[in-house]
């Protein structure tokens, strides 16, 4: 008995040594600059978790399909040199997945939405394409945002939402967003915009077809890059924007609800490290997003002139002055 606890006391601590020893090898495939925040958070939580060695090749996009496309195909074809993959969103993890065929290094998705319709798996809870991470219920909490839109400007019934019909994402996104627009008695209606002049155009027009404000859907375009000009423009025509992520709050938008991606990020961690220690890809969940919270900006909303249901304040997790 004796000599069989301390070979179990043994393993352990050889289990424990080579997790905080070893240095591991992880690609990070981002499809550009919006995504830096989540890889960010994962590199927090890889370390408060004790894993301090690791060397991280980049492959990153620049909003492209066509780049994406290529470094997908460049991260497939050495990805036996990795422990683990870990993929910005949705859309790099069916890049990687279409790239491969099979894959047979495992992969984290730091915050992705609409899993299963992009096919990244046939069950949340046993993963089946060697790829796991966390769902950040995105395109399902449209429903929640619009809700929560209606009651903050009570007098807006008509909105813009930019999609993207390629995507998965953005489709299914934008379907609930429309049933929830029915639902709570605002008319949504999709937009595709190709480029920023096009954009600017349309936000310094909607006023006048009768469109007040804008809602944001999940998408990696407007993730990575429309974003910061929807912002910018809204700000400048005076129109509100609700946002899917309390991060951009920061960055000007008026009010959002959802999860940062650093917080996508740093919970991400937590599934890498299981992965690391051994447990195979199929017995480690996609994990739901943690607490989904309330932002807005308060200086942002003074500037914007139009007016809002200030007793909506009172249900607000997060305000920036």
């Amino acid at each position: 008995m004796r000599l069989f606890i301390l070979l179990l006391v043994l393993f352990g601590l050889i289990s424990c040594e080579s997790t905080k020893e070893k240095e591991y090898r992880i690609a990070v495939f981002i499809s550009g600059e919006g995504r830096k925040a989540k890889v960010k958070g994962f590199q927090d939580g890889l370390k408060n978790l004790g894993v301090e060695k690791v060397k991280y090749t980049y492959y990153e996009g620049d909003n492209t399909l066509g780049k994406i496309r290529e470094l997908a195909q460049e991260l497939v074809f050495k990805e036996n040199e990795y422990d683990l993959i870990i993929a910005g969103g949705s859309l790099e993890a069916y890049m990687v997945k279409t790239a491969s065929g099979k894959l047979k290094t495992p992969v984290i998705i730091l915050g992705g939405t609409s899993i299963l319709q992009w096919g990244l798996t046939n069950s949340l809870s046993r993963p089946s394409e060697n790829i796991t991470g966390v769902d950040n219920l995105n395109a399902e909490l449209m429903e929640k945002r619009v809700e929560l839109f209606s009651r903050m400007f009570p007098q807006i019934k008509k909105v813009l939402v930019f999609c993207n019909p390629q995507f998965e994402a953005s489709k299914n996104a934008t379907r609930i967003t429309i049933r929830a627009g029915k639902k709570f008695g605002v008319k949504v209606v999709p937009l595709s915009v190709r480029d920023v002049k096009e954009l600017e155009y349309v936000i310094s027009n909607m006023r006048e077809d009768g469109y007040d404000a804008i809602i944001i859907t999940p998408c990696f375009y407007t993730e990575n890059f429309l974003t910061t000009y929807i912002l910018h423009y809204a700000n400048f025509y005076q129109v509100p924007v609700f946002c899917p992520s309390p991060g951009m709050v920061k960055r000007g938008c008026h009010v959002a609800y959802g999860t940062t991606g650093y917080e996508q990020g740093f919970q991400a961690a937590h599934i890498a490290y299981k992965i690391l220690n051994g447990v195979p890809v199929e017995h480690v969940p996609f994990e739901r997003a943690y607490y989904p919270r309330l932002a807005v900006n308060e200086k942002a909303l003074a500037e914007l002139g139009v007016g809002y249901n200030k007793e909506f304040l009172s249900y607000v997790d997060e305000v920036m002055k």
